[in-house]
């Protein structure tokens, strides 16, 4: 972890572990060995601080700020363990289509398709057109449901008790948001994944991949006609950048 990154609620930051690592990793080891067999003391180190980071330079509503959880270190520690797990598996289940966030895969790979694509559509001559559709998910961290989660880790055949580790480690946390140096009175969500969680990208990866597998059932069933890259390449459906998706159709009624 980088060493001065900003610190949780409980103020520690990470260069704290590394510079103090002979005194605290025996009992770090011991809390993180715990966690494995009882999964609800997670909500002990699950509270988060809020950082509200504007995206615009005179923000003037509440959707123009970009909420920042502020993670306890030994917090991530799990959550960076569960990745480490996780990560080498990804490139087997999760369609071609994704480049984000998969080992393996670049997101200038997707890029150049688009580009590719793009290219071939303003060429286009004939009856037959198509179009391109961009969307970009609003909050898309924001609105995912946690039994969503947990049905598409199932899906995943990951086992029930990492399932279930991170499941605590999604519905336990409590937040308090930082406005102007002082904290507010801490509430807890009903869904949400957190950005500044290590967990969090891995997660809705997995999530958005369930979308890859509606689109694909529609091209199987002739409802979705995708377009083809160049004259012999592949019909590409659609392309996924995390939280930005790019759709490709024929161009009828």
């Amino acid at each position: 972890m980088r060493p001065y990154k900003a610190p949780g609620e409980d103020g520690y930051p990470a260069v704290f572990f590394q510079q103090c690592w002979n005194i605290v990793a025996d009992s770090i080891f011991r809390y993180v060995n715990q966690v494995w067999t009882n999964p609800s003391i997670i909500s002990s180190i699950n509270n988060t601080l809020l950082v509200l980071i504007p995206k615009v330079d005179k923000p003037e509503f509440v959707s123009q700020f970009r909420p920042i959880a502020l993670c306890n270190v030994v917090y991530k520690i799990i959550t960076k363990v569960i990745v480490n797990r996780i990560k080498p598996k990804l490139d087997e289940i999760i369609s071609p289509y994704q480049s984000s966030f998969i080992p393996m895969r670049s997101i200038h790979h997707n890029i150049i398709v688009a580009q590719e694509m793009m290219h071939s559509m303003a060429k286009m001559k004939g009856n037959k057109m198509f179009m391109s559709i961009k969307i970009d998910l609003e909050k898309a961290y924001d609105r995912l449901n946690w039994n969503f989660v947990e049905n598409c880790l199932k899906e995943c055949k990951f086992p029930l008790n990492l399932i279930n580790i991170i499941q605590h480690c999604i519905t336990s946390p409590s937040f308090k948001i930082l406005w102007n140096g002082d904290k507010t009175d801490i509430f807890t969500p009903t869904r949400v994944i957190r950005q500044g969680d290590p967990l969090s990208p891995y997660l809705f990866v997995i999530c958005m991949d369930r979308l890859s597998h509606i689109i694909a059932d529609q091209v199987g069933a002739r409802y979705w006609k995708p377009m083809r890259a160049g004259r012999y390449g592949p019909q590409i459906s659609h392309l996924l950048f995390a939280d930005d998706l790019l759709l490709f159709a024929e161009a009828s009624i």
